[in-house]
């Protein structure tokens, strides 16, 4: 990844602020839930503790993105894990609309606290993948995207925070928080490789660039459909790009635009270009042109705001076991009267 400073670095960086804070709204919602059944001066530690650990991960993974990108079961199995999660909560329709936060399962070895820990963690490594495949898809420079990613982190944190209160006040919104992690889960499990069933079929012409390796891919998909760069289901995946196509095009294109260029010269600048092209070639094939099906930040975000707006729409009312309760502990409190 290319390093360097230019003055639109930093409006990407607010780009992936922003849409971290929108991808991660969802996970805000969801470390809340997971910390509620804390006692109150252990829920910020357990969000705080997490947290940083995300930081060290979200690094790690960043410097990594290229090789986290080729490997789809990695986001296959986070799918899995959240759709694990998001119908595991929904299923305990018995503890009623207060909810409680999702009981954490304790771990051999670990008090109830540090697995409350440990589950904020995974499930922050979960959400980080598909954010880190979305931030990659704007800048290829590390360091915009460690800046954009760590502060979205911090947003999120507080945001987390925020919404411990928010759940108490709306128990809808708990629910709602895990619909949308279902659905987000199902989201990461849609994007299995469509190769992995029918072969690739060809990509036919030449191309320069990144984006007339994709303008090329759609015009010989034998199939699919596609809604510019947000939606598209492609029952069969194009080839990858190839290196060599690339460079053919780039070394004709170059020595019409440039021929006063030295043979050194040339040759550095084409292959300058040819690796910074063919490394967003692969992304977009990753990213948009393998899944079977892919569905963007953008569409992800206006649904799960949509689903988050359910959950505001009412306070809810308590059920009659969580009334009970609240009678008998009121009754506790109360000085028995003498005759």
């Amino acid at each position: 990844m290319l390093g360097g400073f230019e003055s639109g670095d930093l409006l990407i960086v607010a780009m992936l602020v922003v849409l971290e804070g929108m991808l991660s709204c969802d996970n805000a919602v969801v470390l809340a839930a997971l910390v509620r059944n804390l006692p109150k001066e252990q829920q910020g530690r357990a969000l705080r503790y997490g947290i940083i650990g995300a930081y060290g991960f979200r690094i790690l993974a960043l410097l990594a993105a290229t090789w986290v990108m080729k490997i789809w079961w990695i986001k296959v199995a986070g799918g899995a894990y959240l759709c694990w999660i998001g119908l595991r909560a929904l299923s305990k329709a018995d503890e009623g609309p207060e909810g409680g936060g999702l009981k954490v399962r304790k771990l051999p070895y670990l008090t109830a606290f540090w697995s409350t820990v440990v589950a904020v963690e995974l499930t922050d490594m979960v959400f980080s993948v598909d954010s880190i495949a979305a931030a990659v898809a704007l800048s290829d420079k590390l360091w915009v995207l460690i800046a954009g990613g760590l502060l979205g982190i911090l947003a999120m944190r507080f945001a987390a925070q925020g919404f411990i209160v928010l759940l108490g006040r709306f128990p809808r919104l708990e629910r709602a928080a895990f619909v949308a992690v279902a659905l987000i889960g199902f989201k990461l499990v849609a994007t299995l490789p469509a190769d992995l069933a029918r072969e690739p079929y060809p990509v036919l012409g030449s191309y320069v660039s990144a984006a007339a390796y994709t303008e090329e891919a759609r015009d010989s998909a034998p199939g699919g459909w596609h809604w510019g760069e947000h939606l598209s289901l492609s029952p069969q995946a194009p080839t990858a790009p190839e290196r060599s196509v690339l460079a053919s095009g780039i070394t004709a294109e170059l020595a019409l635009a440039e021929p006063g260029l030295s043979d050194d010269a040339l040759r550095s600048a084409i292959h300058e270009r040819t690796e910074r092209e063919y490394e967003r070639a692969m992304a977009v094939w990753q990213l948009h042109l393998r899944p079977l099906v892919h569905i963007d930040g953008v569409i992800a975000s206006i649904v799960v705001a949509l689903v988050f707006g359910a959950g505001f729409l009412g306070r809810g009312r308590p059920d009659a076991p969580t009334v009970a309760k609240a009678n008998r502990e009121r009754a506790k409190s109360e000085p028995v009267a003498r005759p």
